[in-house]
């Protein structure tokens, strides 16, 4: 009887890893890739705070375009019977996401682009995908010979999540999710990538594999590093995985610079040196 009831519970979790995860949480982030004509820079998406309109509790959405430092508001959002409704700044509520719809179903939603105009879509396939060992429900929508348009449940789209058929109201540039968190921890990255925070608009890089060097690398979390740096640096920006900022140092009086691992999670970050004339150095540092 034992075994039994051990067996209910470990079949009723793993069924939770698939179905039932709700889209809105304070705890996700989202990082879109921008690819346009100047470049590639990276959109970061939060849910924080709250609002209250016709007596209906709503979370707010913000946008990011410089590791969280600057965000801008995007939308209302609020989630109800496996449905996320969208209210855009200044336009009237719409679905978002409907993750109840089934192969052959059709329905109509919102994005950030199309203002008040709703797109139509059609399930043409489910199945479930894998990630980071999450199993999730994929929905495949009707894309008309544009590039693949998915759903995954608990992430939204994978053009972004206020970019379901973006392309039916804009052509250019291109939106694609390239990483998504939740609660600091990595579930999702686009295929082939190891970044989840790029930028290349407006940046011109400083070449060179011995201007900045990083002593030891990897290193042990508590263990200090060391940062030589051959030209005049300006400031020292210590960026997470998850695109975040988490340490600035300015004010550099010395080419070698000592930092302290105590404070910072195991994992990987990109150190970003920018010199007087706004050029940077790029490179990564791995704490295990």
């Amino acid at each position: 009887m034992k075994q039994r009831t051990i067996f209910t519970v470990f079949a009723v979790l793993m069924n939770l890893s698939i179905f039932g995860q709700n889209f809105i949480s304070p705890d996700k982030q989202w990082n879109v890739r921008l690819s346009g004509w100047s470049g590639v820079t990276t959109e970061i998406f939060k849910i924080e705070g709250d609002s209250i309109v016709d007596s209906i509790s709503y979370n707010k959405i913000w946008i990011s375009y410089d590791s969280l430092a600057t965000m801008i508001f995007q939308g209302l959002l609020r989630e109800e019977s496996g449905i996320v409704y969208y209210i855009p700044p200044d336009l009237s509520e719409g679905i978002l996401y409907d993750f109840n719809l089934e192969v052959g179903d059709t329905a109509k939603v919102k994005n950030k682009f199309c203002g008040d105009e709703e797109i139509p879509i059609t399930v043409i396939n489910i199945d479930t995908v894998e990630y980071f060992g999450i199993s999730r429900k994929r929905w495949q929508l009707d894309s008309y010979g544009w590039p693949e348009e998915f759903w995954i449940e608990g992430i939204g789209s994978l053009n972004g999540p206020l970019y379901t058929k973006y392309w039916y109201c804009i052509v250019c540039p291109v939106w694609e999710l390239l990483c998504f968190h939740n609660n600091d921890t990595l579930e999702y990255i686009m295929p082939y990538e190891t970044d989840c925070y790029q930028n290349t608009v407006g940046i011109e890089e400083i070449t060179g594999e011995e201007n900045v060097l990083i002593r030891p690398n990897p290193v042990k979390k508590g263990n200090s590093i060391e940062i030589e740096i051959n030209f005049n640096p300006v400031k020292i920006d210590i960026i997470n995985s998850s695109g975040n900022l988490i340490r600035c140092l300015t004010s550099i009086q010395d080419r070698l610079v000592k930092i302290e691992t105590n404070e910072l999670k195991t994992g990987l970050y990109l150190i970003k040196v920018t010199d007087r004339e706004n050029k940077i150095k790029t490179l990564k540092l791995i704490i295990q």
